[in-house]
C-alpha cells in the first residue's frame, strides 16, 4: 500500500512545547542548588528529540520536527487503482487523541458508524458495523496527536526523562560512562555503556526505553 502525504496543519508553538519535562523539575531532582538552567533546557531538548527518534515518529513531507507535543496533522491518500483493503495506517505520532475528519472522495464519514480508530494508528472502514474496503478515491484524514507539553506527559515517562537529563547533565564535568568509583586501595570504577545493563543500544537508559515502549511504532 502506498504511503500517504503527511502534513502538519497546526504545529507546536515553540521549543518549550516539545519538552518532555522542565528545567525546574530537573534542578529539583539534582539537589545541587543553583545550576545552569540554560544548559539543562538544551539537554531536555536533546533528550526529547532522542525519545521521538526512538519511537520512530513520522516526519512531515513539508519539513518540521517530529514531537510528542500536541499537533493537528493531515494524511492524504491520492486516488489509486489498487484495492486498499479495510484498514488505513496513519503516519505514526503518539498518542493519537482525536480524529477530526475523514473525507472519502467528497463524502465526510462519521466516526463509529463509517470508520473506527484501532490501535497503532489504524483506521478501519466499516459498513453496518462490519469491516469494508476503503474506496480507491482520494482520502483525507485530519487528526490530533500528542500532549500539551510539559503538563500532560505521563508521570512515569517524565520521571525517566528527568533521569536521562540528570545523567547527561552530570556527565558534562566527568567521564559520561563512569557509573561509580572506589578509591580505598588504588582505584576502581564501573562504566555504563550502550547495550550494557543500564543503557540500551539506543543510548537511552533502559528504564526510559521501557517507559517509551507504549508509544513506539510497531511498523518498520
Amino acid at each position: 500500500m502506498s504511503k500517504p502525504l503527511f502534513e502538519v496543519v497546526t504545529p507546536v508553538s515553540n521549543a518549550a512545547a516539545r519538552r518532555l519535562t522542565t528545567a525546574e523539575k530537573v534542578q529539583a531532582a539534582l539537589r545541587l542548588g543553583s545550576v545552569d538552567s540554560t544548559l539543562i533546557e538544551s539537554i531536555i531538548d536533546a533528550v526529547s528529540g532522542e525519545c521521538v527518534r526512538y519511537c520512530n515518529f513520522a516526519r512531515p513531507a513539508t519539513g518540521g520536527v517530529p514531537t510528542f507535543g500536541q499537533e493537528v496533522l493531515r494524511a492524504t491518500w491520492l486516488a489509486t487503482d489498487l484495492n486498499r483493503g479495510s484498514t488505513l495506517i496513519l503516519p505514526w505520532r503518539s498518542p493519537i487523541t482525536t480524529i477530526g475528519s475523514v473525507v472519502e472522495g467528497v463524502t465526510t464519514l462519521a466516526q463509529n458508524s463509517d470508520y473506527r480508530l484501532l490501535g497503532a494508528g489504524m483506521l478501519e472502514r466499516i459498513v453496518d458495523d462490519a469491516p469494508a474496503s476503503w474506496s480507491t478515491g482520494k482520502i483525507v484524514v485530519t487528526y490530533t496527536a500528542g500532549w500539551a507539553l510539559p503538563i500532560d506527559v505521563p508521570a512515569e515517562l517524565e520521571g525517566q526523562v528527568i533521569e536521562q537529563v540528570k545523567m547527561k547533565y552530570l556527565a558534562t564535568d566527568r567521564d559520561p560512562a563512569l557509573r561509580s568509583e572506589n578509591t580505598p586501595d588504588i582505584w576502581s570504577g564501573s562504566y555504563a555503556v550502550a547495550g550494557g545493563d543500564s543503557i540500551g543500544e539506543s543510548g537511552l537508559l533502559k528504564s526510559l526505553e521501557a517507559a517509551l515502549s507504549p508509544f513506539k511504532t510497531w511498523a518498520v
